[in-house]
């Protein structure tokens, strides 16, 4: 549904009117559609509802993506809020990190697959494509699970698709090396 610049005013109107009475879905559907139309209030209303999780799921990348929108077009503090998520999503995103990363290296699947995942997020850490499919090739030989086992696969060949012989070739590298270092010394 296109919506009519005459009709902007009154949905924005609408809009605010349900948020302020606490009807937070309603505020997000109406405002949703015009940010979808290129508003920019309502681009960084639809941020600030991601973010504290009002009308919708908390989704931070969705936030950063409305208020980049936001920002593009100039409007108040829109800049200011997308900084500040940034920095939340790269918070958690290390805690995420540091919470997966040693199961991880003990050799569980479901933690290496997370751990890869977290990697492969260019907005959670420092994207690092190569190593994320280091654990992925790991979670593919350890898991026992069909459906995670489906799923490493998927991500397992986008991820190659996106790479280059040489680094698929040092990531399979690491994976030797990373179990050279578990073997036990005789």
């Amino acid at each position: 549904m296109v919506t009519l610049l005459s009709e902007a005013p009154v949905q924005a109107e609408a809009a605010k009117d349900a948020y302020l009475n606490g009807d937070h879905a309603k505020a997000f559907t109406l405002w949703q559609r015009a940010a979808h139309a290129g508003e920019a209030e309502a681009q960084f209303n639809l941020a600030y509802m991601y973010e504290n999780a009002q009308g919708t799921k908390r989704d931070l990348f969705a936030a950063a993506k409305w208020y980049e929108l936001a920002a593009g077009q100039n409007y108040p503090m829109s800049q200011q809020m997308l900084s500040n998520v940034l920095r939340k999503i790269d918070r958690e995103s290390q805690k995420a990190l540091l919470k997966w990363l040693p199961k991880a290296e003990a050799g569980d699947p479901n933690a290496q697959l997370a751990v890869s995942q977290v990697l492969v997020s260019k907005e959670l850490t420092s994207r690092d494509d190569v190593e994320a499919l280091k654990w992925l090739l790991l979670a593919e030989a350890g898991t026992k699970n069909s459906t995670t086992y489906k799923r490493i696969i998927r991500l397992k060949e986008k991820l190659i698709s996106m790479l280059d012989t040489q680094q698929v070739s040092d990531a399979k590298d690491r994976v030797e090396n990373w179990k050279k270092l578990r073997e036990t010394i005789r």
